[in-house]
């Protein structure tokens, strides 16, 4: 059995646990704040090989999205900006420090969520990054027949199809997933109550992105299955949707780009925030290789 806490996963690093407004987070590392938003059906664990590099450059808020992990519950009917509020409670309550300028990166769903939030927040988001982001027109998806572990199924049972489920959608290379990415998969199902997929699988991205002003970077991996037709054709909407977008298409990763390519994302996110931090200019980011693997 794996022990999937944080002081279990990160036992050289220190951190903050905290809760604001119902929203549970992990705060750790110093510099300009980033605010990490992971993906439906997930957790800060989305971020489980970038939180150890990222916090030697910043102050990284990783939160569990509202609905999901050890956060608030919320109406499983929610729309898009009933569902933001409960975000914007938390942030507007001191999930990152009161009056401080912030970037924010989130993934999939999160990527949604970042581009809600920044279209609000003009004056507090310097800098917002969007991995393999939801929320695209329908009939511009891919959707994978994921299997659902059935009633009475033992936990080998329930490992298998968890690593089925995630070598089809989450990551490309099968060899990739050992024993403890299974481990977070499984909890991460486990304690989602609000399917985002409802509106993660609608046009809920552009028109909040459309709204944003700030620096805006997207980084979109070349094997995600989810795009219809492909990556390529993902950049070129965001680019019409948001001319000042910058995109990087990541080859050999699949949709959670944040894990299977972890130094690149790292490199990517690093150069770009540290690159709009007010007051301040990008140091070498050499020391942001080697993630640490779970």
């Amino acid at each position: 059995m794996h022990d999937i806490r944080p002081e279990v996963l990160f036992p050289g690093l220190r951190f903050d646990t905290f809760r604001i407004a119902g929203v549970k987070a992990l705060r750790i590392g110093a510099g300009p704040v980033l605010l990490l938003l992971h993906g439906g059906t997930g957790s800060w664990t989305h971020w489980v090989r970038n939180i150890e590099p990222l916090s030697r450059r910043f102050s990284l808020v990783v939160p569990d999205l509202p609905g999901m992990g050890e956060s608030i519950d919320v109406p499983a009917d929610a729309d898009l900006d009933g569902y933001g509020e409960f975000l914007l409670a938390a942030v507007n309550g001191g999930l990152v420090p009161p009056g401080t300028p912030f970037a924010v990166a989130g993934f999939s769903w999160g990527g949604v969520m970042t581009a809600w939030l920044s279209a609000r927040l003009p004056d507090r988001v310097f800098a917002a990054c969007l991995l393999a982001p939801g929320g695209f027109p329908p009939g511009s998806w891919n959707r994978p027949p994921l299997r659902a572990v059935p009633p009475g199924a033992s936990d080998a049972q329930a490992d298998a199809i968890h690593r089925g489920n995630l070598a089809m959608m989450m990551i490309g290379d099968p060899a990739r997933i050992d024993d403890a990415t299974v481990a977070m998969q499984r909890r991460n199902h486990a304690m989602t109550r609000f399917k985002s997929r409802f509106l993660g699988y609608r046009d809920t991205l552009g028109p909040s992105l459309a709204c944003v002003r700030c620096p805006l970077l997207a980084i979109l991996p070349q094997r995600d299955p989810l795009p219809q037709p492909d990556a390529a054709a993902r950049a070129e909407y965001l680019r019409r949707t948001a001319p000042h977008i910058d995109c990087r298409i990541v080859a050999d990763a699949s949709h959670w780009v944040a894990f299977e390519a972890p130094d690149t994302v790292n490199r990517l996110l690093a150069e770009f925030v540290g690159r709009h931090a007010p007051g301040g200019a990008p140091r070498q980011s050499s020391a942001l290789t080697g993630s640490r693997q779970p």
